[in-house]
């Protein structure tokens, strides 16, 4: 996957990335209580890029040293201030500590699939720990529909370890906890950009590991460009 990410850092823009994006935080903005934002799991967080010249302190998390250090560079590309309320922090989530501080937003984008349901009914535990009331709580999860979802598949849970449905995530953040104030689900195709950019990744693959069989390229590019069901679904909760 570092290449994939290298492959997005090199062919999107900052500005086109923040362009592209759609936050559904926007829309509660006027009630976030006073406090950090919190990305865990990060990445290249368009979420912490969209606020990156407010005067919260912004803490971006993840376990990957490189991600951090692709954001930093996005975010220097549009601060205002120098990056002086950023941290940037290399962890292993959940098992290491996260930073104490008062939070106004908890964003979990794209990382609770990588956890078992058993686990991340444990991750709720750690996400109430560091919640205040009034803390908007940001998660994005694969959903049951994700093309890659093929539950006859005995190793259908190696890589991404649950698929959810609606129901699961309200099982894990109950409701006598947490006011749901959003919940989609989102269905939608690759777009050309993003099949490109597949496309440059595989390239770069295919040049690294010297694979030059047309056959074994045209296999791997038809698995991997094929148009595909990229399900999600998406909630935004507060802690009561």
């Amino acid at each position: 996957m570092k290449l994939y990410w290298e492959t997005l850092f090199e062919e999107v823009s900052t500005e086109k990335s923040l362009r592209q994006f759609l936050n559904p935080l926007r829309g509660y903005e006027e009630e976030f209580i006073t406090g950090a934002i919190i990305d865990i799991g990060c990445g290249q967080s368009d979420f912490l890029l969209d606020y990156a010249n407010k005067s919260s302190k912004i803490y971006a998390i993840d376990n990957d040293g490189i991600q951090l250090d692709y954001l930093r560079k996005r975010a220097k590309v549009i601060s205002t201030n120098n990056l002086e309320n950023w941290e940037f922090i290399k962890l292993n989530f959940p098992v290491d500590a996260l930073p104490k501080d008062k939070f106004s937003v908890i964003i979990l984008s794209n990382i609770l699939h990588f956890f078992s349901f058993e686990q991340c009914v444990e991750i709720e535990k750690v996400v109430d720990n560091i919640a205040e009331c009034g803390t908007m709580i940001y998660i994005s999860v694969h959903s049951y529909k994700f093309y890659m979802n093929d539950p006859e598949n005995p190793d259908n849970n190696e890589y991404f370890k649950h698929y959810f449905k609606i129901e699961d995530l309200k099982y894990i953040f109950p409701k006598e906890k947490y006011e749901y104030m959003f919940v989609a689900e989102i269905d939608k195709i690759d777009s050309k950009q993003e099949i490109e950019i597949v496309n440059k990744w595989i390239d770069k693959y295919l040049a690294i590991n010297e694979i030059t069989d047309i056959s074994i390229i045209n296999e791997i590019k038809e698995d991997y460009l094929k148009n595909k069901s990229q399900s999600d679904i998406q909630v935004i909760f507060r802690k009561l």
